[in-house]
């Protein structure tokens, strides 16, 4: 690092020496790159004590060369006590080297007169005049030349400020911490649009879902909602009672189903006000007072159906009671001797679903009955098939009803 700090030092100086500024040698010394080398080198005490091999080494290390009486120097700077010379003229690849301060002594000017050839140039100056020079007849002529002073400039290294700020590092940094909030919050942003859009998107489903079991179960919405308007008795249900039962016995046990009961509080009244205006808004039949169908027709509402299917199972041998409409269709209850018998009636032009065999495994297993069948107008599908052959139900049509209840083979009773 002082090899380069000097050559350093010496691109700054001017490149041009003055004559009167010019040393040499008075006898084959040691210079070296490193002023601590040399005075390691030159102190005949600590070279004694060590092996060649040391002194090799560190003649390598600091850069060092043996020079000769016969090389002008230039004095550039001073360090630590020993002066700094540069050659005269600059060798390629020589840097400036120390010297030992007793080793070095300033040559005399050369006097004016026709130029010298090179080789006069480059020869050194002797030490002594050959002829002696008369002495000065004035008295106040100069003796010699003076030889010009060396004004050495002490360069101080500035300390390093903030390098990090100087570089604006810390610009960049914030730079960087701005941008990755930007990214933080835009995800976010992205995430809330995607959960907001997910739960509209569940939403619409549940309530699609909610409408099309309420279209399924119209007649009976509208016979409750009709039911609820005319009754005025002490056996009078509101119509808010009904349709809690239909939406705690139909449409949440649906949603949940499918995987959509937790979208049930968020679309509930909605859900409840379309069921309101549906069943207001359907027209009604005509009544005649009294429910004695003889034959079956497509017209018949759920309770006709239901006094229908009642009809039929009375012909067969059971006492029935009156049809109790429930959450879906309606229920008929016959006996025979000890034998009871629970028959769940649904009248709908679409294929009977799963959920009105839920229905029908759920009353009979309230009721604790012997035989559960489900009589309707309208076929199965697979699903309700599978699941009424697995919990025991009969699922019937309301032609195979009287040859069903005939067929059963009921105990005597002494």
């Amino acid at each position: 690092m002082r090899i380069w700090a000097s050559a350093c030092l010496l691109l700054c100086l001017p490149a041009g020496a003055s004559a009167a500024g010019l040393f040499g040698v008075t006898h084959p010394t040691l210079a070296c790159g490193d002023d601590v080398i040399l005075r390691s080198l030159s102190d005949h005490t600590i070279t004694a004590q060590q092996s060649p091999a040391w002194r090799r080494t560190l003649f390598r290390q600091g850069d060092c060369h043996l020079v000769t009486p016969d090389v002008r120097w230039e004095k550039i700077a001073n360090r630590n006590g020993l002066p700094l010379m540069r050659r005269v003229p600059p060798m390629p690849g020589l840097p400036p080297l120390y010297f030992m301060t007793g080793d070095i002594t300033p040559l005399a000017p050369p006097l004016a007169g026709p130029a010298a050839t090179p080789a006069e140039r480059h020869a050194p100056a002797p030490l002594t005049p050959p002829h002696p020079t008369p002495e000065p007849t004035a008295p106040d002529a100069p003796l010699a030349h003076p030889v010009a002073p060396v004004i050495v400039q002490h360069a101080e290294t500035p300390l390093p400020t903030d390098i990090f700020f100087m570089t604006r590092g810390f610009q960049k940094l914030g730079s960087l911490i701005l941008t990755l909030m930007l990214a933080g919050g835009a995800a976010w942003v992205m995430v809330l649009i995607l959960r907001a859009g997910w739960r509209m998107t569940r939403r619409r489903g549940a309530i699609r879902q909610c409408m099309e079991l309420a279209e399924r179960h119209r007649p009976m919405l509208v016979r409750w909602y009709r039911q609820a308007q005319a009754g005025n008795g002490p056996s009078h249900t509101p119509w808010e009672t009904h349709v809690e039962r239909f939406t705690h016995a139909t449409l949440i046990p649906a949603l949940a189903r499918s995987g959509r009961g937790a979208s049930w509080p968020g679309i509930r009244r909605a859900v409840l006000a379309h069921i309101t205006t549906m069943a207001a808004g359907t027209p009604g039949r005509p009544q005649d007072g009294s429910i004695t169908p003889g034959f079956y027709h497509q017209d018949m509402n759920q309770e006709e159906y239901a006094a229908f299917c009642s009809q039929w199972i009375e012909k067969a041998g059971w006492e029935t009671h009156p049809p109790v409409a429930t959450g879906l269709g309606t229920v008929i209850q016959g006996h025979r001797n000890n034998l009871k018998m629970l028959v769940h009636c649904w009248m709908d032009r679409r294929p009977v679903h799963d959920d009105v065999i839920l229905q029908g495994i759920k009353e009979k297993t309230d009721s604790k009955a012997n035989i559960g069948a489900i009589v309707s107008n309208a076929p199965y599908t697979q699903e309700a098939l599978l699941l009424g052959k697995k919990h025991r139900i009969f699922l019937l049509h309301h032609e195979d009803i009287f040859k069903f209840v005939s067929g059963i083979e009921v105990p005597d009773v002494a």
